[in-house]
Parts: C-alpha cells; sequence; structure tokens
C-alpha cells in the first residue's frame, strides 16, 4: 500500500496534458516530448510491474506550469529554460551552459547584422542611429517611460546602453556625460538632488562604470564555470528579479520621493521581467565572477548567505533604518 500511494501522487502525461486543460493551455504529447528533449521537463520512469507505467518525478506538475507560462511571453525554449532554472527547478547544468551559449552567438550575430547593415556610417552615425530607434519604441520590450525625459536626453542614454552592449569602447569614452540621463532613464536620478544616484550610482567605487562583456568575453566564463559559480548565479538574479522589486519600498521608505522612479522601474520591469532579460543578467554576471575568481570557499560562504531563507531572516531581523 505504501507503495501505491507513493506513485500515485506521480503523474503521468495524461494527467499533465489534463492539467495544463484545466488551466487553458492546450498540451500535446509532441509538446512534452519535444520539451522533455530540451531539458525543460524531466525524463518519466518506467515503474515495476506488469503493465508499463511511465511516471514523472513529484513537482513536474508545477515546472510544466510555469514553462506554459514562460512559454506565452517568448518562443525561445532557451529563455523558457533559464528562467525556469532560475525559479530552482531541477534543470541539467549542460543545458543551461548549451542555453547561455546560444545566446551569446545570437548576440554576436545581432551585433554583425547591425554593423553590415551600417557599414557606409562611422561608429557615432551607427550608435546614434540605433539610440533613436530604440528610444522612440513604445509597448512590449521597450525601455521604461519614468520621470519626464526630453527626447534628446532619452536619445543620449540610449547611445550610451547602445554602446556598452556592443562593446564599443571608444564611443563609450565619449558619451561619458551621458550617465546621468542612463541613470534616469532607469530610475537612479530624479529632480535637481540626483535622487538615489548618490547612493545606487552606476559607477562603481573607483568611478568606473561596469561593462557588459562582448561575446567573445562572454563564452568562456560560461563553459568554465563550476556548479558552484552557477549556484551563486542563479540566486543572485533571484534576489535581483525576485527580491528586489518588494524589498526596494522598505528600503528606501524614509526616501520615498527620491525612490519612487526606482520602485515603479522595478515594479513594470522586474515584478514580470521579459524573458530575454534571465540570459543577458546570467551572462553578465559569470563574466563579472569568473573576473574575480573566488576561492571555493567564499562562493560557498556567498551561495548559503543568499539563500532565501537567509535573505528573510536577515531582512525581518532588521529595522526599516537597518535595512536602508
Amino acid at each position: 500500500m505504501g507503495v501505491m500511494e507513493q506513485l500515485a501522487d506521480r503523474p503521468d502525461s495524461a494527467a499533465l496534458i489534463d492539467l495544463a486543460a484545466s488551466r487553458g493551455h492546450e498540451v500535446t504529447a509532441r509538446s512534452l516530448e519535444l520539451w522533455r528533449y530540451r531539458g525543460l521537463l524531466p525524463r518519466p520512469e518506467r515503474q515495476p510491474g506488469g503493465r508499463a507505467v511511465w511516471l514523472y518525478p513529484r513537482g513536474t506538475e508545477q515546472q510544466l506550469l510555469k514553462l506554459v507560462y514562460w512559454r506565452e511571453r517568448t518562443r525561445s525554449l532557451d529563455e523558457v529554460l533559464l528562467a525556469l532554472w532560475v525559479e530552482g527547478f531541477d534543470i541539467d547544468l549542460d543545458c543551461v551552459r548549451q542555453a547561455l551559449l546560444r545566446f551569446v552567438e545570437r548576440w554576436q550575430e545581432m551585433i554583425d547584422a547591425e554593423i553590415a547593415g551600417a557599414a557606409d556610417r562611422d561608429e557615432e552615425a551607427f550608435i546614434d542611429a540605433l539610440a533613436r530607434k530604440l528610444a522612440r519604441m513604445r509597448g512590449k520590450g521597450s525601455l521604461p517611460r519614468l520621470s519626464r525625459m526630453r527626447l534628446e536626453d532619452r536619445e543620449r542614454a540610449c547611445g550610451y546602453l547602445v554602446a556598452a552592449m556592443l562593446g564599443m569602447e571608444d564611443e563609450l569614452a565619449r558619451r561619458e556625460d551621458d550617465v546621468p540621463h542612463l541613470e534616469r532613464l532607469l530610475g537612479l536620478r530624479r529632480g535637481h538632488d540626483g535622487g538615489l544616484s548618490p547612493m545606487l550610482s552606476l559607477r562603481d567605487r573607483s568611478g568606473q562604470m561596469p561593462r557588459l562583456p562582448t561575446p567573445a568575453q562572454a563564452r568562456t566564463p560560461i563553459t568554465t564555470a563550476s556548479p558552484a559559480e552557477l549556484e551563486l548565479a542563479r540566486r543572485v538574479v533571484q534576489l535581483f528579479l525576485y527580491v528586489l522589486p518588494s524589498a526596494l519600498p522598505a528600503l528606501f521608505a524614509d526616501q520615498t520621493a527620491k525612490a519612487i522612479d526606482a520602485i515603479d522601474f522595478a515594479n513594470t520591469s522586474l515584478t514580470e521581467p521579459p524573458p530575454g532579460l534571465f540570459p543577458l543578467l546570467i551572462t553578465t554576471f559569470l563574466h563579472s565572477l569568473s573576473a574575480k575568481n573566488p576561492t571555493p570557499n567564499d562562493l560557498q560562504n556567498h551561495i548559503d548567505a543568499l539563500h532565501p531563507s537567509s535573505v528573510r531572516e536577515q531582512l525581518a531581523q532588521l529595522t526599516a533604518g537597518g535595512r536602508s
């Protein structure tokens, strides 16, 4: 009886299809086969006995529902896989690496296509053209519109962002004065006193702006990352996407006016993050982590500190002023 009860709460393919249908999603046996092949779902196991019975591990129902949630938001199965992995589902790390490497290849292809289409323009004119296009975008996938910005300033912020994404160091140096516009675009700068930018500036302690890795720079950290480094990357992205939006109002409870744009940005852009944000954040963090070359003990300490229960306990023990 114990064995039968143990098997009873493990779904088969028909149960998963029925579950999806009950939530308004059309899932077929062929869909399940594709998702298993791509690593988005675990494989079922044949149970001992007379009639062949193939059952999935416990928890596959929740994984399927999150899978179809992300599938409705992106056509990329790689983005779905990385979203599931960040959310804590058991995804094979080889599948994670391959999804990240394919993201890097698509990133390189995008850069090559943009550069090829602008062969008759210099770098400055090329970036300005992309910035104008990006600044005017509206709707899904567009950049946030928080505090009121002149279109010219928004274009300058987008110009710096484009130069960073394309790894054009000369253009980044030339556009250094546009960093405050980018901070305003992201909700870190507001009003005449700088808003949150004195505390949450995009610059590091040495005054340098962080750099996105080029596709060439991103490949090696992805292929060489240890399981511990990947786990730390997962927990950092979890913290950024799922804790930060809830924590910001408490962190800046005594500076609401300054933080209102940053809180709005977190609520609108991170509460339901675009699926394409997952590979970008993971890749960028792995590149940064590789440059620091932490010891195994340091990695484990950071992983333990970023466990969700640890974060909750630490926040609960502090006053609002202490959290700030």
